[in-house]
């Protein structure tokens, strides 16, 4: 099992980008705080847990979680999109979050590499 006090780098950013996305969707209209919303912050919520579980596993049980951590971020990234395309965030928060959350998946996809070739 891993060092449970050893938090990586891509689980710092993310649980970052939670925080910034929580104050973010609090303006959005009602209507699509509880639809839009509420379906990002489970997933970076599910995001988070993923990545905290494929910590603490063995390493041949880790690949399947880093895949689902993948998937959640892939989920992210559209619903970043449509809400960009409802106008419920600026062009320059997109910017932002994209940059973020494409930076997520590709330490996701870095991990996944670096543990298939254990």
């Amino acid at each position: 099992m891993q060092n449970l006090n050893f938090e990586p780098l891509v689980l710092k950013k993310t649980y970052e980008l939670y925080k910034q996305l929580y104050h973010q969707i609090e303006k959005f209209p009602k209507r699509n705080r509880y639809t839009i919303g509420e379906k990002i912050e489970t997933n970076l919520l599910e995001l988070i847990e993923n990545i905290t579980l494929a910590n603490i596993q063995i390493k041949t049980l880790r690949e399947p979680i880093l895949h689902k951590a993948s998937a959640k971020c892939d989920i992210c990234k559209v619903l970043f999109r449509l809400s960009y395309d409802l106008n419920l965030i600026s062009n320059r928060q997109y910017i932002e979050l994209s940059s973020k959350i494409s930076e997520i998946g590709k330490m996701i996809g870095g991990w996944i590499k670096f543990t298939r070739n254990q």
